[in-house]
């Protein structure tokens, strides 16, 4: 329902999906792999070059800037941001190590991995396996946040910054 006096249509009522912020979706690739990256780090993993993350964020960013343009809900954008992290943990994993081992020494079951004494399978040094799912489903959750939030308080921001330039003027 738009509203007579601003032309802006409420958005507290709607239960349709939005477009993400049109030219910025793209941000959210960047955004993704930044929070994936420091996740990683938290938990104890290996970090890619420099280059491999700049290849990275710039894939995520062609892919939310591709689908920012559609409307989609709130639980497939939270899906997306899990999938996201996933893929960003598998790559950062693969691209971390220069040994070219890849995967075979990441600790889910990799052809390298021998069953310790007690029967079980050990985590590589460094890090905790639960660890790293927890940090990455937190920067899944904080991506889904900024994502699916951010038009908000930038809009809300934009009428502060109007409202005492207007309140300067007088």
């Amino acid at each position: 329902m738009k509203s007579s006096t601003t032309g802006r249509s409420s958005v507290d009522g709607d239960a349709k999906p939005h477009a993400r912020a049109g030219g910025l979706a793209w941000l959210a690739g960047p955004l993704s792999t930044g929070l994936g990256l420091a996740a990683h780090l938290a938990a104890g993993g290996p970090a890619p070059s420099l280059m491999i993350l700049g290849a990275l964020a710039a894939l995520f960013g062609m892919a939310a800037a591709i689908l920012g343009r559609f409307p989609l809900p709130g639980w497939v954008v939270l899906l997306l941001c899990g999938v996201a992290q996933q893929l960003l943990h598998l790559g950062f994993a693969v691209f971390a190590g220069g040994s070219g081992s890849g995967l075979s020494g990441h600790g889910h079951g990799g052809v390298s991995q021998e069953p310790s004494q007690a029967g079980e399978m050990a985590a590589p040094a460094g890090y905790s396996l639960h660890l790293m799912l927890y940090v990455h489903m937190a920067a899944a959750l904080a991506t889904n946040a900024v994502i699916s939030y951010w038009p908000r308080p930038a809009g809300w921001a934009g009428r502060v910054r109007s409202g005492r330039s207007k309140i300067a003027a007088r």
